[in-house]
C-alpha cells in the first residue's frame, strides 16, 4: 500500500543519515600529573615521585576512551561531570568540571606490594604533546 510505501522510504532515510552521519567527535586529553610509586616489599619499602604527561583521546558519541599509545580503557562512567575507566590494575577519574584527574593502581606479587597514586590537571589539545 501506498502507507508502507512511505512508512519504509522514511525508514531508508533514516537509516541514511545516520549512516552517512558526522565522524564521531574525538577530542585529546594532555594531562600533567604528579605519580607516587610506593613499593614495600619484605627488604624494605620505597617510595618514588615523578611528574608523567598522560594522554588519552575520548569519542563523546561513542563514549569510549583511550590511551595516546592506543591502549583502550574499560568505560565505568561517561558523562557531562565524570568520566571513570580502568586499564588492567589501574582506576582513572577525571572531574570534568575542573579538569582534574586522579588515578591509582594497587599490586601484590610475591610479597611486595606496589601502590600507584596520581593526580593532575587535564586540558583538551590539539593532539599528543611530542
Amino acid at each position: 500500500t501506498k502507507k508502507n510505501t512511505i512508512r519504509k522510504c522514511a525508514l531508508l532515510l533514516t537509516a541514511l543519515a545516520v549512516w552517512t552521519g558526522p565522524v564521531f567527535a574525538r577530542s585529546h586529553l594532555n594531562c600533567i600529573t604528579k605519580k607516587v610509586v610506593i613499593v614495600d616489599a619484605p627488604s624494605g619499602s620505597t617510595s618514588s615521585t615523578i611528574e608523567e604527561n598522560l594522554g588519552f583521546w575520548f569519542d563523546e558519541t561513542a563514549k569510549t576512551i583511550v590511551l595516546a599509545d592506543g591502549m583502550p580503557l574499560t568505560v565505568r562512567r561517561f558523562d557531562g561531570t565524570w568520566i571513570s575507566a580502568t586499564r588492567g590494575d589501574m582506576s582513572y577519574e577525571l572531574d570534568r568540571q575542573n579538569g582534574n584527574l586522579t588515578y591509582a593502581s594497587s599490586i601484590t606479587k610475591a610479597g611486595s606490594a606496589t601502590i600507584i597514586i596520581g593526580s593532575g590537571r587535564c586540558n583538551i589539545a590539539a593532539g599528543p604533546a611530542g
